[in-house]
């Protein structure tokens, strides 16, 4: 970054008088223009760096020096500039006029920038420009004037911009026109009749703004058209019939339009279609027959409409076909047989439908086939024994339906499987052998059947396992004593399975968030080392029937928010522990053998529900508001008494084990200490300086925010993904820091993964998203730069907790901020390139700046703080995750 502008812009003005003194003409036009823009655009990375004009102009037989700096490309015959190319280096300012004296120039290039505000119209005093991109910027205002001044014009790229107001119908006098990508701003009213005016037009892209109306008939005109994308807009209507007569057209979207009535029959006649994408509208009746001709088509998308009827047999003459989505539709009737033969599928998405009768028998057989999900229907037979044949199935899902029979063997040399979700069906008989050597399966439910048998031990030995869940089967078994050995195993539920035998010990319990073993007969105590389990969450023991007392270790649990252990026969009095568990929201041992007091000192047991205590006779006190005896009283002797019996001579090996470890642990300590003080107080280069990588135009550097955070204790936030300060930099800009969780000391291919990450977040540009403005990172931390929300989040709003005076939740305001709220998450899931998952919503992540519009936070920064070995694991924080999500770690 360059932090002495004033310097560098005397620099410039220096060496154009430098120049000027030294020749005997005057400067050439182009390259004022080049020193006038270096010097009237900001440039935080300092991209400009070899923009120096100090050298001579030119050799005998060489072109002009400034044909050698980045970005320019000039003609070898005439050394005039052609090209300007300055994308994705973070730029901002004004263009200035003496722009236009780069008469010769054919191809501008300012995409993926911070320049906002109105674009300026100098950029059309350009007469010879052929390619204009500007994507990925923040430009605002109406779409200026003068754009017809360009005649020459073929390509046009504004995509992700924020544009207002109608589109730019001067566009429609450049008839040279192949591309135009107008989508992703605010562009609104109808699209214009003339916009099928264009003679030469192979792209267009309206796609993501707030157009409304009908989708004009006109654009049928354009005959030579093969791409057409206007979905995620406001529409009403249908699909023309006009749009039968594009003839070239290979690609149709129209995605989220909000189209409605019949599919168009008329599209059949689009035999060179290859992509028909018109999910997410409300077409209702059947698929037109006359869909049949679209022989050429790859891609088919039907989905999330309310669609009916059958699905067409003659679907199985689509020999291109790869991807067919009809899910989330009211289709029945069969699949077609012919659906398994076809020769390219790749993915089968059909669930939430009512179809029925057997899943064809040959799917997969031709060794393409990649994802399938018929889940959510009424489909019956067995499971099609070669789904994969080609050893490219990722993701098997076919839970809620009628499937019977066993599972095919031939799945546990699916390599490529990562998600296999077969719950709710009406399979039997045992677990094959050989899933938990699976290299990448990480989700497997095989809930709500009528499996038997051992449980395979190699499940516990499946390097990427993250949730396994096999309840409500009848195994009539012992859980295998390597359970807890998975080492990403996450969420493990084995309720109601007619499980008998013990808990198998806790160690090796490295990454469990959850823990489900109701509803069986398991027997014995609770075993002591559950504290192994750092992780665990949630533990749920409940309707089993297991004795001894409480471990007092669970409270130690550092995040343990739910306990149920009710329904056992479990003795001795609850552990006065739990009272300092400040995790702790549920606690339940109804109905089981407790005795003495209830602990009351803290805050946690007094704000339980006396329901969680009942059914022990001898629990008293708390909540209950019982009062205790005096044998109540000395009930904690009888825990004290059930401890493990110590030996004198047992007791003296322990202390001099102690001692010795006490001693190693002070020398070993005092020399990390040396060692940890010279590296950070005599060796900065190992650390390595501060980094400042900006997304837009920035008014300090990162010493400023360095030096800000080291006198500052204004922490106004702290989560799973790090700690936030507010920040004053020294011109008066406030900012938000949020400075990440993170390793000590981090790879180099650690740091450039988080970095890599940190910049995809950094080109993120919505109004209802909290913006980005920069990532400050050295070799042991990594802090991220926002915007500062003056009026703090939703969670503060909902629980009155801003500091703010006049804001009130009213219903209105609520609606304003989750249409808001929507909006963003919409643009991160469709618009962004490439798409963001945000892993962490939830109400305090939900901002208000200054006019209570909602502004989404900490999107995709859970990604950053995981390990390298797994990225996939729950990210964020637990406290609210969406139903599906928290089952399955992924929306299916």
């Amino acid at each position: 970054m360059n932090q002495y502008p004033s310097f560098s812009l005397f620099f410039t003005i220096f060496s154009i008088f430098f120049l000027r003194s030294s020749t005997t003409t005057t400067l050439p036009p182009q390259l004022i223009a080049l020193l006038s823009l270096k010097s009237s655009l900001k440039d935080p990375l300092n991209t400009f760096h070899d923009w120096d004009p100090t050298p001579a102009f030119s050799k005998p037989g060489f072109q002009p020096i400034w044909c050698t700096w980045s970005g320019i490309k000039c003609d070898r015959k005439t050394a005039q500039i052609t090209s300007l190319d300055l994308k994705d280096r973070n730029l901002s300012g004004t263009i200035p006029v003496e722009f236009r004296y780069l008469l010769s120039l054919t191809h501008l290039n300012l995409s993926g920038n911070a320049f906002d505000g109105p674009l300026q119209a100098i950029i059309f005093e350009l007469p010879y420009l052929r390619a204009l991109d500007i994507n990925h910027n923040n430009f605002s205002s109406t779409f200026p004037p003068g754009i017809s001044k360009i005649k020459h014009l073929t390509f046009l790229n504004a995509y992700s911009n924020s544009f207002t107001g109608p589109l730019p119908e001067e566009v429609i006098h450049l008839r040279f026109l192949e591309y135009i990508n107008l989508g992703g701003s605010y562009f609104n009213g109808t699209i214009p009749a003339s916009f099928g005016s264009f003679p030469r037009l192979k792209y267009l892209n309206l796609a993501g703004n707030i157009l409304t109306g009908q989708i004009p008939a006109e654009l049928g005109l354009l005959t030579e058209l093969e791409r057409l994308e206007i979905g995620y807009n406001e529409f009403n209507g249908g699909v023309p019939v006009e749009f039968a007569k594009l003839s070239n057209l290979k690609y149709l979207d129209i995605s989220g339009a909000n189209l409605s009535g019949n599919l168009t029959p008329e599209l059949g006649n689009l035999t060179r279609l290859e992509s028909l994408l018109l999910f997410k509208n409300r077409f209702s009746g059947t698929i037109p027959h006359s869909f049949t001709q679209l022989e050429a088509v790859r891609y088919l998308d039907l989905s999330n409409n309310d669609l009916s009827g059958t699905i067409p047999e003659e679907f199985s003459w689509f020999k291109e076909l790869t991807q067919l989505s009809l899910m989330n539709n009211e289709l029945t009737g069969e699949i077609p047989e012919g659906l398994g033969e076809l020769p390219n599928l790749e993915l089968l998405l059909l669930w939430n439908n009512s179809l029925t009768g057997v899943l064809p028998q040959k799917l997969g057989s031709n060794a393409n086939l990649q994802k399938v999900d018929v889940s959510s229907n009424s489909l019956t037979g067995p499971i099609p024994p070669n789904l994969c044949h080609g050893n490219k199935l990722g993701k098997l899902i076919l839970f809620t339906n009628n499937f019977v029979g066993e599972l095919p063997s031939s799945l546990v040399n699916c390599t490529a499987l990562t998600r296999f979700r077969i719950q709710s069906n009406k399979l039997n008989g045992s677990i094959p052998y050989g899933f938990g050597l699976l290299p990448n399966l990480t989700f497997m439910d095989l809930s709500k059947n009528n499996f038997s048998g051992a449980i395979p031990k190699d499940f516990f030995n499946a390097g990427k396992l993250e949730y396994l869940n096999i309840s409500e089967n009848s195994f009539n078994t012992e859980l295998p004593d390597n359970i807890w050995s998975a080492p990403n195993l996450q969420i493990f539920s084995a309720s109601l399975s007619k499980l008998v035998g013990k808990i198998p010990n806790f160690i090796g319990c490295r990454s469990l968030y959850k823990i489900e073993l109701d509803g069986n007969t398991l027997s014995g105590g609770i075993p002591w080392d559950i504290d192994h389990c750092e992780k665990l969450i949630y533990l749920n023991l409940r309707h089993n029937s297991l004795t001894g007392i409480i471990p007092w270790e669970i409270s130690t649990l550092p995040s343990i928010t739910d306990v149920d252990l009710s329904h056992n026969f479990l003795t001795g009095t609850i552990p006065s522990n739990f009272d300092n568990c400040s995790t702790l929201e549920n606690f339940n041992v109804s109905f089981n053998q407790l005795t003495g007091p209830i602990p009351s000192s803290g805050t946690i047991f007094p704000n339980l529900h006396p329901s969680s205590f009942v059914g022990n006779e001898g629990l008293c006190g708390g909540i209950l508001r019982k009062p205790c005896s005096t044998g109540g009283l000395a009930a904690g002797a009888v825990e004290v008494r059930q401890q493990p019996k110590k030996t004198a001579g047992a007791i003296v090996w322990i202390m001099a084990a102690a001692f010795g470890i006490g001693l190693f642990v002070l020398i070993a300590g005092s020399r990390c200490f040396r060692a940890n003080y010279s590296r950070r107080f005599s060796d900065d280069r190992e650390i390595g300086p501060w980094k400042l990588t900006a997304f837009q135009r920035l008014n300090f550097t990162a010493e400023d925010v360095v030096d800000c955070l080291s006198m500052t204790d204004k922490i106004i936030g702290m989560g799973a993904t790090g700690t936030v300060y507010k920040a004053e930099m020294p011109g008066g800009e406030i900012i938000a820091v949020k400075k990440l969780w993170g390793k000590h000391k981090e790879t180099v291919r650690r740091r450039r993964g988080v970095l890599a990450e940190v910049e995809v977040l950094g080109n993120v540009r919505h109004r209802n998203i909290v913006r980005l403005l920069g990532c400050c990172s050295n070799s042991e931390c990594t802090m991220l730069l926002y915007e500062y929300m003056p009026n703090g989040s939703l969670d503060d709003l909902l629980h009155c907790r801003n500091k703010g005076e006049n804001l009130v939740a009213d219903w209105l305001t609520r609606y304003k901020i989750a249409l808001g709220v929507a909006q963003g998450i919409c643009y991160l899931h469709h618009d962004c390139d490439p798409v963001i998952v945000h892993r962490d919503l939830k109400p305090s992540n939900i901002l208000l700046d200054g006019e209570m519009e909602a502004r989404v936070a900490d999107f995709g920064v859970a990604k950053l703080i995981q390990s390298d070995e797994s990225m996939s694991v729950i990210a964020g924080s637990y406290g609210y995750i969406a139903p599906e999500y928290a089952y399955t770690l992924q929306v299916d």
